[in-house]
């Protein structure tokens, strides 16, 4: 996988994140077209190379009107350059699709790479940078009230289930909080 104009946004010991850009499309593809995955983000599965970079595009878009920091981004393998999803930190969108004052991490990986850890590394990760250097004093997570595997990871991240809501992408939630004192108490364990 050619990492062409994806500067490195921030690495964890597996993983490094990115930039998307349109020559990621095909390998997008194979995990947003996946029903698998999607069905636990939005359920919106792409079905053609053109779509994909249509969505890429969207993303672009979408991460250059939010501060540096925050964004939706391709993560890799870092020794073999692979896509296997994406990591996000931005602000949570309400059911209208307006951005909340409420600042959520989340990852999609593909099927493929499912149980390996990542999700977890990058989330640990993008928490850290949460807290540290965007001196925020929460952080959430929502996953689908039958995404078993997203909430293991929400909980092996310190987040604490807060029950489900309709607040947010105009769907029921199940929604993970984490508040940066018992961020700061997990680090010093």
């Amino acid at each position: 996988m050619d990492n062409l104009n994806s500067s490195v946004v921030f690495e964890t010991q597996r993983l490094w994140v990115g930039n998307w850009h349109s020559g990621l499309a095909a390998a997008a593809l194979e995990i947003y077209g996946d029903p698998e995955v999607t069905q636990w983000i939005g359920g919106q599965t792409e079905t053609c190379l053109t779509g994909m970079e249509e969505r890429i595009a969207g993303l672009v878009q979408r991460n250059q009107k939010l501060p540096n920091a925050w964004g939706s981004w391709p993560a890799f393998l870092k020794r073999t350059n692979q896509l296997v999803g994406a990591m996000l930190m931005k602000p949570l969108p309400d059911g209208d699709g307006n951005f909340t004052e409420e600042i959520e991490v989340g990852w999609h990986l593909a099927q493929a790479h499912w149980s390996k850890g990542y999700a977890t590394e990058g989330g640990r990760k993008m928490i850290e940078l949460a807290f540290v250097v965007q001196d925020l004093q929460q952080i959430y997570a929502v996953t689908g009230p039958d995404n078993l595997r997203s909430q293991k990871v929400a909980r092996r991240l310190g987040m604490k289930p807060q029950g489900l809501t309709d607040k947010y992408y105009g769907q029921t939630v199940d929604l993970f909080k984490i508040t940066s004192e018992e961020w700061s108490a997990m680090s010093v364990e």
